[in-house]
């Protein structure tokens, strides 16, 4: 399992937690995508100062536009989200009535294949499952079904793109170590622009209503070639123990000065329990990579672009060596956890949930205290909420650096017209929004048989409904519905979250490279990402001088980074038009 934590769609049904759509499950363990290069896409998120102006942003081609956004026409939200997307809409409880997004089943009654992924155990043979038999009868398709373990994805996928023998429908990860190799996507995907782009999308209402961002890392050169799963912005959070703040007297920091004094007097390596934690590996480096202290030093969100179209990297950039000069004083200082070299995400989250760690930039948790089933009682009580962003200096308006658009997409094999409209109604039907029937087909199963409704209306899953639905529905590995909050468990963790979104939406910075593409990166990101992330890492953690940061750079430069920004100038260049 990857080492990571993207925020997430959390389908924590059976234990009645946050429902937080925008990503399946086993995103919990996907690893963030560090540095873009569509459509291995990528993003974190943080805080940071807004001392210099917000990165350019790629257009779309005149040829190749973007669809059109179109809101749904469906349930009103209890809590109406913003137009724009970067609020999610919010329901204290389950609609009692839900709609049908879909009037016609949108299959011809023929054998469709398609790839998912999954980081559940297998699903039941389709003569055993309710959910699917109710799934191909509402389609009007006999759905065949290639199951992808997640761990064993990028393996997988490599093979199926060097196959000949194809399913109708491809799932994706966008991510570096899942390279999408253009020339696969051009001899034997369909390119959908025709289909979506503009307002020919409002054949496929629900594919309408997808965020315009997540859109942007379905292009390749130029062109759609699918249909993404949507996230929202918001990728990486920094929470804090509230409780532990209130105990001392203390607010949390606004700058970064505030934040040592702060982490220095509640830090109690006595008591094995210390400020800060992070994971290991080079996509982290201390919360130096995935969004934290490069976001307060104001390095870029990855990738920033100036108004000639000329690339930088994070690890170019004079902010990135504050923010990680920075960390390795907090370390120094003895703040960080002694296990962060050896954490994953999950054993991260785990011990500071555990209070062994005060402060930890983690995903969107199902709890909005992080308590109850998800913490060990203590005293006082867990109570754990999003730390503000702060800027370096105190004095400079605090950033947010926006997560990566899309969890991944789903291609089309390349087909006769007919096919491919068929193709992409089905993925219209599975991307129908929450609160209507299709939705709680897919999310839940059969009613009855893999949930029944509590005394309250909401969903809650059999023992049957866990096998073949899982904790995230598999069928969502192609594409889902739009960002979303429900919480069976609390009813007022929607209005908490929509609440962090608030503060969070007007901070935010998206890395500029979203929309182009590098094959170099494509095929090289995860690699060259390696050398000098670790090369951070180590430095911060006092194993190298300060001193080999600058040959570090260079390195990246000359072993493919230069190559990576000229690609991104040139895509960019394209999409300006």
């Amino acid at each position: 399992m990857e080492e990571a934590l993207n925020t997430r769609r959390v389908f924590l049904r059976n234990s009645g937690a946050l429902v937080a759509l925008g990503l399946p499950l086993v995103a919990a363990c996907a690893a963030p995508a560090p540095g873009n290069g569509q459509p291995t896409a990528a993003a974190p998120a943080a805080n940071a100062p807004t001392t210099a102006p917000a990165a350019a942003q790629p257009k779309p081609a005149p040829g190749a536009r973007l669809p059109t956004f179109i809101p749904t026409a469906g349930q009103t939200p209890d809590l109406p989200g913003s137009a724009d997307g970067l609020v999610s809409p919010g329901w204290t409880s389950y609609p009692k009535q839900l709609f049908q997004a879909v009037p016609e089943p949108p299959g011809a009654g023929s054998d469709v294949s398609v790839s998912l992924e999954s980081n559940n155990p297998p699903m039941p043979s389709v003569d055993q499952n309710a959910q699917w038999q109710a799934i191909n009868k509402a389609m009007n398709a006999k759905m065949n079904i290639v199951m992808i373990p997640f761990a064993d994805f990028d393996q997988k996928w490599a093979a199926i793109q060097a196959g000949n023998d194809l399913p109708d429908l491809m799932c994706t990860i966008t991510r570096p170590s899942t390279p999408i190799v253009p020339a696969f996507l051009e001899a034997k995907c369909q390119d959908l622009t025709p289909y979506l782009a503009g307002d020919a999308v409002k054949d496929y209402p629900n594919l309408a209503a997808l965020p315009t961002r997540s859109w942007k890392s379905a292009l390749v050169n130029g062109k759609i070639f699918g249909v993404p799963i949507p996230l929202r912005p918001y990728f990486w959070w920094f929470w804090g123990h509230q409780e532990l703040l209130d105990q001392a007297g203390l607010q949390y920091p606004k700058s970064a000065a505030e934040f040592k004094d702060i982490a220095v007097k509640l830090n109690d390596p006595q008591h094995d329990m210390y400020a800060i934690a992070s994971e290991g590996g080079s996509q982290y480096a201390f919360s130096t990579v995935n969004g934290l202290w490069n976001a307060v030093f104001n390095a870029p969100n990855y990738w920033t672009v100036d108004s000639n179209g000329k690339f930088t990297y994070i690890f170019e950039t004079d902010q990135y060596r504050q923010a990680m000069l920075y960390a390795q004083d907090l370390f120094k200082a003895g703040l960080y956890h002694p296990r962060s070299l050896e954490y994953n995400t999950l054993s991260a989250r785990v011990d500071f949930m555990a209070r062994k760690s005060i402060f930890r930039l983690d995903g969107l948790q199902p709890s909005p205290y992080w308590g109850g089933s998800n913490a060990p009682p203590m005293t006082p009580a867990s109570h754990i909420t999003l730390v503000p962003p702060f800027s370096a200096d105190g004095q400079a308006k605090p950033q947010y650096y926006f997560g990566r658009p899309n969890f991944g997409i789903a291609l089309v094999k390349k087909a006769a017209d007919a096919r491919v409209k068929e193709m992409l109604r089905i993925l219209n039907f599975i991307a129908s929004p929450f609160g209507s029937q299709e939705y709680e087909l897919f999310a839940y199963g059969v009613k009855g048989v893999d949930f029944n409704y509590d005394d309250k209306g909401n969903p809650v899953m059999t023992d049957q409904g866990k096998a073949e639905v899982g904790l995230s529905s598999a069928w969502y590995s192609l594409t889902a519905p739009p960002p979303y909050y429900y919480s069976p468990a609390d009813p007022s963790a929607p209005q908490l979250y929509q609440g962090y979104e608030k503060l969070l939406a007007p901070m935010g910075v998206e890395d500029a490279s979203i929309g182009t593409f590098s094959p170099t990166f494509a095929s090289k990101g995860t690699i060259l990402l390696d050398s000098v992330g670790n090369g951070a890492q180590d430095i911060i953690a006092g194993r190298r001088p300060v001193s080999d940061w600058e040959q570090l750079v260079k390195d990246w430069q000359n072993n493919g980074g230069n190559q990576v920004k000229d690609e991104l100038a040139a895509s960019y260049a394209q999409l300006s038009g």
